[in-house]
């Protein structure tokens, strides 16, 4: 009876503390970074009445022991180090931890612990949580934003840090230059010129529109009405006028006529001495070649003919035999004189007159032109249709045209109609390229440098120059060549005068005190398509120098590994401090503290330091703080559970004194 009464009264210590847990983690529901608590129950003790006997041979069996327990107790009251949920703040000095590990805050003389990464900067400018003043542990970065090794210390973000000038020590250079870069003169092309043809003119390089595997036959028919032959000759790639000549001969002897054929200043006879009249006498191939080898009707002891046939000229071919493109002939003689005209650059060239000779081909004409028009560089030629090339000199102020060539005292519509000259490519200049960067000095300062890069004509090579626009003397390397491959990669950069770099006095001005700055060219790697290339097509350049110069502290960010970035004035960054973290061996062993901080002790091991994103699982996340990790529904329940339990015990002991009563009323 009296058992139990304590096993009921015990029941009721045990469950007000689980009341009293679950009453404080509903409290901290919405705490930053709390844990929940939990509470075990263990039975507290137990009263043997009877031992347990073990079975006798022969005889009675075993009995169990006979034992009553005396209530329960709190056996422990444990930490729940889930990971909370995020909730995102955008406030740059909130941190929320995923993984194990705390934060460690000092007072000045101890340590504790948090999960809570509410920080914020004092007046002094530490790091520190703001509701308690506690100071964030970390280490320090030096003069260089190294970050240091040594023991933790506050974190100080010092406002009037200063980032001190650098001294350009690189250019990095990217972009294309334009492979299409090199100056170019005017390309101007005449009307095809045109000669008698000749035996030995082939067939297929005049103007005749006939093709290799064509056929020519015979038409015409004798005096008695019989066809002339039924012979025919098909076109190779070498036939001949001759062959012709020779074809038609034999053919129109086998037909029983003593005929002879010649060729004549291009033009077909046919003398038929003896036999049969011909009527209609041609040859048939197509349309232009009926036009020129039909002969007509001829009798015996006449001579028929047919149209003349011209073959494109060349260079050797006598200026008193040209023709016009139409077949006009020119009608140069021996005594003429040719006036020879033409713009250069925009400006009447200087007049030529050329005598005509006997000798005199339309190669000497060209050459003649060529002279009028100041062009020594680039001889002109005359293509396989009869054209006369002429090339001008390089850039547009040597660009040509106008080209006239007239007989001096007549009109001469042939010579005019040959001499008719057309651009097929307009004269350019050279290209240039060039950009423009900022470097620094020793001291600071800004010095701004220009490069100029030129293409050498006909090569994959550049000569680059460097030029300074404050006066600063460039003492060094001021000048090189960038060769490329012929897949546009870069194979080489050098400068000249035996230069690694380029070297100038940046005291100018009435500046002084800075050291000489030396750089060198980043043009990328050689054979990639990395820095520099070339290629046809839009060039463009872009440089970026190293250095900068002096920077005050603007502002800063930290990072996923608690490392505090310092940004300055200058566009640059520098570490400026780590924050440190904690993890134990025996997290649950932790003691609390108010403020929602724990204390070491002697169950959770000592802290090991460390830092986030160092393969330990740990990783901040700026701009966000982590919640509590209570379950609300949970707790509800488990609030529901020990007030039953509650009730229970306390049913016991009512139910134990009501029994002492009766035991109490037995006197009466």
């Amino acid at each position: 009876m009296f058992k139990s009464l304590y096993s009921g009264v015990s029941g009721l210590t045990a469950n007000l503390t689980n009341l009293d847990v679950i009453g404080n983690n509903i409290a901290n529901s919405n705490t930053v970074g709390f844990k929940s608590g939990r509470v075990t129950f263990t039975e507290m003790l137990t009263q043997t009445i009877r031992s347990a006997s073990r079975p006798v041979s022969g005889g009675l069996g075993g009995t169990n022991p006979q034992q009553i327990g005396l209530g329960t107790n709190v056996g422990s009251i444990d930490t729940n180090f889930n990971q909370g949920n995020f909730q995102t703040t955008g406030k740059k000095t909130d941190l929320a931890i995923q993984g194990p590990g705390f934060f460690i805050l000092s007072d000045g003389s101890s340590n504790v612990f948090t999960r809570a990464g509410i920080f914020g900067l004092d007046s002094e400018n530490t790091l520190v949580n703001p509701s308690t003043g506690l100071r964030v542990q970390g280490v320090m970065a030096d003069a260089d934003g190294v970050l240091g090794t040594g023991p933790l210390t506050d974190i100080f973000i010092d406002p009037s840090l200063v980032v001190p000038a650098s001294a350009t020590t690189s250019v990095q250079m990217m972009g294309n230059l334009d492979s299409a870069s090199d100056a170019k003169g005017t390309i101007m092309q005449s009307a095809s010129f045109m000669r008698a043809g000749s035996g030995t003119d082939e067939l297929l390089d005049l103007p005749l529109g006939l093709n290799e595997g064509d056929v020519i036959s015979i038409g015409g028919q004798d005096d008695g009405g019989a066809p002339l032959s039924s012979a025919t000759m098909p076109i190779t790639s070498t036939t001949s006028l001759e062959d012709i000549r020779d074809w038609l001969q034999t053919s129109l002897t086998a037909a029983g006529n003593a005929a002879t054929v010649a060729i004549t200043d291009g033009v077909f006879t046919v003398d038929n001495t003896s036999g049969v009249d011909f009527s209609g006498l041609s040859m048939v191939a197509g349309p232009e070649f009926n036009t020129l080898f039909n002969f007509g009707n001829i009798s015996i002891g006449a001579s028929g003919a047919g149209g003349q046939l011209l073959a494109y000229a060349d260079d050797t071919t006598l200026a008193t035999d040209l023709y016009s493109p139409s077949g006009e002939a020119m009608n140069l003689a021996d005594g003429d004189t040719l006036d020879l005209g033409g713009t250069v650059g925009g400006e009447a060239a200087s007049p030529v007159n050329m005598g005509v000779t006997a000798t005199t081909n339309l190669g000497d004409i060209m050459n003649q032109i060529q002279f009028s028009l100041g062009t020594t560089s680039s001889p002109g030629t005359i293509n396989n249709l009869g054209q006369m090339i002429l090339t001008g000199e390089p850039g547009t102020e040597n660009a040509i045209s106008n080209i006239t060539v007239a007989q001096q005292g007549i009109e001469n519509e042939a010579l005019a109609a040959g001499f008719d000259f057309d651009p097929t490519q307009d004269a350019v200049d050279k290209k240039t390229f060039s950009m423009a960067t900022v470097t620094y000095d020793s001291l600071g300062t800004q010095h701004n440098i220009n490069f100029e890069f030129e293409k050498e004509p006909g090569l994959n090579q550049w000569v680059w120059t460097a030029s300074m626009d404050g006066g600063e003397e460039i003492t060094g390397g001021s000048s090189g060549t960038v060769s490329f491959n012929t897949n546009g990669s870069i194979s080489n950069f050098t400068y000249d005068g035996g230069a690694t770099g380029i070297t100038y006095n940046p005291n100018v001005g009435g500046a002084q005190g800075a050291d000489p700055v030396t750089m060198t060219v980043d043009y990328g790697e050689v054979g990639a398509l990395t820095g520099l290339t070339q290629f046809a097509g839009s060039g463009s350049l872009q440089g970026i120098a190293d250095g900068f110069g002096t920077g005050s502290l603007v502002d800063f960010n930290i990072d996923q590994t608690g490392t505090i970035t310092g940004i300055f004035s200058n566009d640059t960054m520098r570490n400026l401090g780590r924050i440190a973290m904690a993890t134990f061996s025996n997290s649950d062993g932790l003691m609390r503290e108010a403020n929602n901080t724990y204390r070491r002790s002697g169950n959770s091991g000592q802290p090991v330091e460390t830092f986030a994103g160092t393969g330990n699982g740990i990783t901040l996340v700026p701009g966000a703080l982590e919640t509590s990790n209570v379950d609300l529904a949970k707790e509800f329940t488990n609030l529901v559970v020990a007030q039953r339990a509650f009730q229970a015990n306390s049913r016991v002991i009512t139910t134990a004194d009501q029994v002492m009563q009766e035991l109490v009323n037995l006197v009466r």
